[in-house]
């Protein structure tokens, strides 16, 4: 196991190198002619990274036993997460949603990361409290979901469906290792994504951007007009499209991207990855990927290896929370999937998403640390003959 933890570590640093280094690249113009400054944001994804190893260190050496010894102290934390998400939708609107609270001067926290990842704590607590009862369907199956529900309807009230559907999918996914019937999986999760869909058809931005990603002869079987030239989504995910084909293998070269000057937006945020496709090609992309990839890997294995159930509910649902927003960001920028705001764990700019996904490491290295490894059989004093 400590050949998988040293692996961890270390993929955990390749993706943070290759983080920072994309962020000087692709919020240089951006933040030379906000802030005056090419380094901004580096500078301050930099001073995000210390409060996030502080963190780190935290749930580390925080023995995740503690959740299931002191169930008030998760309670406590998840209500706090959830007045966090409320209160939100008081804040002022920005970019057309409620995603952010202002804490001093220019810091903000986006508390719908915060749901991410204490949407896999209270659950896989529940789940390890209930045991067989997860398999009914009054005493399991609807608290589990519930705690997952109550999440997913204060992130898509923001609105902020990337949040929405990691959080559904993380949850989900945990109350399926955890043993709750595919049934009731099924019924409550149907019923969750026609709440979201409802809500997405009311909502005329989140249609014009499902309008840009779906090929027209479908478009025209719903009735829906094709989007235009200038609409913000459309021009979103073929400027992305654009920086990629035009990387190639090996890319134009490091800081040399022609997309990253104002022709993609958030070039230094969700679609990072576009700029880093374009500027160091195909080689990238797969380098990233197989990255990522090693991570999964280490995260299942210190799953399956996990001492107890809550450590193996927790070290799935980290794993995958992690995975899933990879899976969903590299999605969108890549044209398979609709266009939706959601980071590219250590990679995009984002002191919140940083945050929370150094914790998730973090809950991986607490958990890997408590796997016995097999003791050695003492040597036998007696001899082979009379053995």
């Amino acid at each position: 196991m400590r050949w998988t933890l040293t692996v961890l570590g270390i993929s955990v640093l390749v993706l943070l190198g290759l983080g920072f280094t994309l962020l000087a690249s692709a919020g240089e113009e951006t933040g030379r002619a906000l802030y005056h400054s090419a380094d901004y944001f580096v500078t301050h994804q930099a001073v995000w990274l210390g409060v996030a190893m502080v963190f780190l260190l935290v749930a580390a050496f925080f023995d995740y036993h503690n959740w299931r010894r002191y169930p008030y102290l998760t309670v406590c934390i998840y209500v706090v997460v959830v007045g966090l998400m409320a209160a939100v939708l008081l804040a002022p609107e920005t970019k057309g949603s409620h995603r952010w609270l202002r804490l001093v001067g220019s810091v903000r926290l986006q508390p719908s990361e915060l749901g991410k990842i204490f949407v896999v704590i209270s659950t896989a607590v529940f789940l390890d409290w209930a045991g067989w009862r997860i398999e009914k369907f009054w005493k399991g199956s609807v608290p589990a979901v519930m705690i997952v529900g109550v999440l997913m309807g204060l992130a898509v009230v923001e609105p902020d469906f990337g949040a929405t559907m990691v959080i559904g999918l993380a949850g989900g996914t945990l109350c399926l290792i955890g043993g709750m019937r595919i049934l009731h999986i099924v019924l409550m999760g149907g019923g969750a994504l026609v709440a979201v869909g409802t809500l997405l058809a009311f909502n005329p931005n989140r249609m014009r951007r499902l309008a840009a990603w779906l090929p027209e002869p479908i478009l025209t079987w719903l009735g829906l007009p094709p989007p235009t030239g200038d609409d913000p989504a459309a021009y979103q995910l073929s400027q992305a499209l654009v920086a990629i084909s035009h990387g190639g293998p090996f890319g134009v070269g490091y800081t040399k991207s022609m997309q990253k000057k104002f022709y993609l937006p958030e070039a230094h945020t969700d679609f990072i990855f576009a700029i880093g496709a374009e500027e160091l090609g195909l080689v990238f992309s797969l380098v990233l990927l197989t990255v990522f990839t090693v991570f999964f890997i280490c995260g299942i294995r210190i799953a399956l290896r996990a001492p107890d159930r809550l450590g193996r509910l927790l070290a799935f649902g980290m794993t995958f929370l992690v995975f899933f927003q990879v899976l969903f960001n590299i999605g969108v920028v890549t044209g398979c999937l609709p266009t939706k705001g959601l980071a590219l764990p250590f990679i995009s700019y984002g002191g919140t998403n940083l945050m929370t996904s150094m914790i998730a490491v973090g809950i991986l290295f607490n958990i890997g640390r408590q796997i016995e490894l097999p003791k050695p059989r003492p040597r036998s004093t007696i001899s082979p003959v009379f053995s």
